[in-house]
């Protein structure tokens, strides 16, 4: 597969919401096509949706570093940096995505959300000490730092530190609250604390020591769970029937234990048993109730019953029951679930509702209402017709060029930046591009952009009309002549080239010689690299050789 192929498998990995599987897919396009932005751009979000917050920045910037005037570049760093907790920079990063792109959405949201989430850490104690630094200062505790061996514990301040809401999952385990009142800067017993304790005297002890009720397992209990620990055994090594005739054996012995049940569950679900499964799951949370039985064991039987019925593309009873699990029991493991079949679901929904034919339809619909001048109306069209095929390029093409003929020239910009995205040799998309630019006086970006289209097709008749068209104004402007040369001026100094041509150095001193002798431009032409940032300062109005 090429590049493209390989991008729109992971985009669907991603919609789905398989994040992994996404990964994979946009690394082999990486590998085929290092210099594609958009690339960079996917994976960040991907490891961004895992928490993998570091290469999510890593991609980000590699992304601003090919594309750095794209607005989703700094969409993608602000991102990461929020996860990370990084809120002054995740703002810093979304405002320069807002002056690449003022109208950006996301970069607008982005700073919402990170100035909220800032103010919330401020508010909320667990989050003002479980920071990123959190993990070097539990090192440095003599008894905490031994908790870093117990894979759920390093698990569950991972879940803190990027989420501090969560904490309210974990306030009833024990070493949460040791550790939280550790990074509050409260005392926590150590081993010298246990060390006293023991060498109080006996009466003292007798007053605060409490009886310990041991549990007293019967022979039929005990040869139960022997039965259990075989079937695991079993179930590990994909034995699934020898597996599920131990459990079976097991729930004889000890007919209260719904654990055993739940362990039954397990095979058939992986057996593909799918129906059989959520019977005995029914089964089991009627048996638990009866049985008493531990609250975590009726939320698994609810969240695997689930998990069969969303394999089972049986989505909203599949959400259903998820939430209603997670009322028994608020199991992390039982909310990803849920929010990777909503998100499966959304995916099934949206492609349930694509039809190639309506998408013709409609964008045939669109292209009569665009030649009778009912732009709204082809908009609507056009719009029905990428819901219907959002793969389809021509749509986008089709609804920029309604939108610029309505002055929706953002608008038009974004559509035409996905078209020449899904199909890069489509001359038009860089026409629209460049038409854009053009209405909103970026003439250096739509040079740029016109330049594209002619080195796919060097007789485009609009590409070359568009160029010519923009010389005629970067002309006028550099000879005084057109008013908006100092709005030209302005926003082409948001263009990261722009502005690093004109912070070079050595380029402020010609720039200052060019002014005091105007007879030096003819010098500094001669030197082709030199004359390539002159021609560009030329085409965003920055140099201007008439009057004013």
């Amino acid at each position: 597969m090429d590049a493209t192929e390989l991008k729109n498998k992971g985009n669907q990995e991603y919609s789905a919401g398989n994040y992994v599987e996404a990964i994979n897919y946009f690394s082999k396009a990486i590998q085929v096509d290092g210099s594609n932005h958009v690339l960079y751009s996917n994976r960040s979000a991907s490891y961004a949706s895992l928490h993998k917050y570091k290469d999510a920045l890593d991609d980000a910037d590699k992304c601003i570093s090919i594309k750095p005037e794209w607005a989703k570049g700094y969409v993608r760093r602000g991102a990461a940096l929020h996860g990370m907790r990084r809120y002054d920079d995740a703002e810093a990063a979304y405002q320069k995505g807002l002056q690449m792109e003022p109208e950006n959405t996301a970069c607008k949201q982005g700073v919402v959300d990170v100035r909220m989430a800032k103010a919330s850490d401020a508010r909320d104690p667990v989050a003002r000490v479980f920071t990123p630094d959190a993990f070097r200062k539990i090192q440095e505790h003599p008894k905490l730092s031994l908790l870093l061996m117990q894979p759920d514990y390093v698990k569950m301040l991972d879940t803190v530190i990027r989420d501090p809401s969560q904490a309210k999952l974990y306030m009833e385990d024990q070493r949460f609250a040791m550790t939280l009142m550790f990074l509050s800067g409260m005392k926590i017993p150590t081993n010298d604390d246990e060390e006293e304790q023991r060498h109080k005297p006996a009466a003292a002890k007798k007053e605060t020591q409490q009886p310990k009720a041991e549990v007293v397992l019967t022979d039929n209990q005990k040869e139960a769970l022997a039965l259990k620990e075989e079937g695991n055994k079993l179930y590990l090594s994909k034995q699934f029937d020898e597996a599920l005739s131990k459990y079976q054996a097991a729930l004889e012995k000890d007919p209260q234990n719904t654990l055993f049940i739940l362990n039954c569950t397990a095979v058939y679900f992986e057996k593909g048993e799918y129906e059989t499964c959520i019977a005995e799951c029914e089964k089991g949370v009627e048996h638990g109730r009866e049985n008493r039985c531990d609250y975590t064991i009726i939320g698994k039987l609810m969240t695997r019953q689930a998990f069969c019925l969303q394999k089972m593309k049986k989505y909203e009873d599949a959400v259903a029951l998820y939430k209603k699990a997670l009322v028994e029991w608020r199991n992390p493991d039982t909310l990803a679930k849920l929010n990777a079949c909503e998100k499966e679901f959304q995916k099934a929904v949206a492609d349930a509702y694509i039809d190639p034919e309506i998408a013709r339809q409609k964008k045939e619909e669109g292209n009569e209402f665009f030649k009778n001048d009912k732009y709204p109306e082809a908009v609507a069209a056009y719009t029905e017709a990428i819901k219907r095929n959002p793969t389809e390029h021509t749509a986008y093409s089709n609804r920029a060029a309604t939108y610029l003929k309505l002055g929706a020239f953002n608008d038009a910009l974004k559509d035409a930046e996905k078209c020449v995205e899904l199909k890069p040799d489509f001359v038009k998309g860089y026409t629209r591009k460049g038409h854009a630019y053009f209405w909103t006086k970026q003439y250096n970006r739509a040079l740029q952009a016109y330049d594209e289209g002619l080195k796919i097709d060097p007789n485009n008749a609009d590409c070359k009309d568009g160029r010519y068209r923009t010389m005629m104004k970067i002309q006028e402007m550099a000879s005084g002549q057109d008013a908006d040369g100092d709005e030209a001026a302005k926003r082409a100094m948001s263009d990261p080239e722009i502005a690093a041509i004109m912070q070079d150095s050595y380029m402020q001193l010609v720039l200052q010689e060019m002014q005091n002798d105007p007879k030096r431009v003819q010098d500094y032409m001669r030197d082709p690299s030199l004359a390539e940032k002159i021609n560009k300062l030329v085409s965003a109005g920055i140099i201007r050789f008439g009057g004013q």
